[in-house]
């Protein structure tokens, strides 16, 4: 007798799932990242987390058979590992000029633009997961709320070159899985991006003389650093690697938008201070948004 297998088990459904957890560390990783000295140099420091997250793969990938990399699997790693160091690198150079409010609003704007990554290096049609992207955008925009941004034009020029950059990891490294290599598994994939990011980032701290910014670096501070390398940087970035496999990379970085909304119910939870009601309404319209396209996964994973 022939078994199906339950759609509840199906790779799509687990890749959603698997995403929702995604968005719950990035929430947290918000409260984390606050706990941090804010008089460190957030640049090196990253650099630091990067290298470490990259690291902590390495025992799990030598308990399997090595794999030994060619020269295009090295030049694959390298381009997505730039695309990381150029966004986080604009992204703290544009803090230095703008609130992180101002940043959160212009990353809204990645999932949108990792759909015309995905026309344009996957030749995929992405029309039909434009509106419900659109919907969760305004709700996003209305979660965080935008009568509140303060306009700089070198900060969002910059950051907008990094969140850019951000949108086109995903389907690049669709693109590039030729060259990295169609067996290997998610590990394997983000321990290379972030290890080749986190070098890029040291040579630039190198360059820029940056590293006098961790004097006076705490236990704590490291503490809490380990923290975010595992959860907001090695788990996530293992979690996306895993769900861009069965998923469009659009489909997975819009699950950013509910990383606003968990934060909100956390703040709210420990605070004890209710959301806005304009944020109630934002956080509706992303829990639709997002809805809607989990809704045109299995017919896409179907056609595929």
């Amino acid at each position: 007798m022939h078994q199906t297998r339950s759609p509840a088990f199906s790779p799509t459904f687990t890749a959603h799932a698997s995403m929702l957890f995604w968005a719950l560390l990035v929430a947290l990783s918000f409260f984390a990242a606050a706990e941090v000295n804010p008089g460190l140099d957030a640049l090196p420091l990253t650099a630091v987390r990067l290298l470490l997250s990259g690291s902590l793969f390495l025992p799990f990938l030598l308990l399997r058979r090595p794999q030994r990399l060619g020269g295009r699997a090295l030049i694959a790693h390298a381009l997505l590992g730039g695309l990381l160091a150029l966004y986080f690198g604009s992204l703290f150079e544009a803090l230095k000029h703008t609130k992180a409010l101002d940043t959160a609003l212009l990353y809204v704007s990645v999932p949108l633009l990792t759909l015309g990554g995905e026309r344009l290096l996957l030749g995929k049609p992405v029309l039909q997961r434009l509106w419900p992207t659109l919907v969760a955008a305004l709700g996003a925009l209305a979660l965080l709320g935008l009568d509140n941004a303060n306009f700089d034009a070198y900060a969002y020029g910059l950051y907008g070159i990094g969140c850019l950059a951000m949108a086109l990891y995903g389907p690049l490294s669709q693109r590039l899985k030729p060259w990295l290599g169609e067996a290997r598994g998610a590990a394997s994939l983000a321990c290379g991006n972030l290890l080749a990011g986190g070098l890029l980032l040291v040579l630039a701290c190198t360059l820029g003389q940056r590293w006098e910014g961790l004097q006076g670096i705490a236990a704590r501070d490291f503490g809490w650093l380990l923290y975010l390398a595992l959860t907001a940087t090695l788990a996530t970035f293992w979690l996306l690697h895993r769900a861009i496999h069965w998923l469009p990379p659009a489909t997975v970085i819009a699950y950013s938008y509910l990383s606003g909304l968990f934060a909100l119910l956390l703040q709210s939870f420990w605070l004890h201070r209710a959301p806005a009601p304009l944020a109630w309404v934002g956080a509706m319209l992303i829990i639709l948004g997002i809805a809607w396209l989990a809704r045109l996964s299995p017919a896409r994973a179907v056609a595929a």
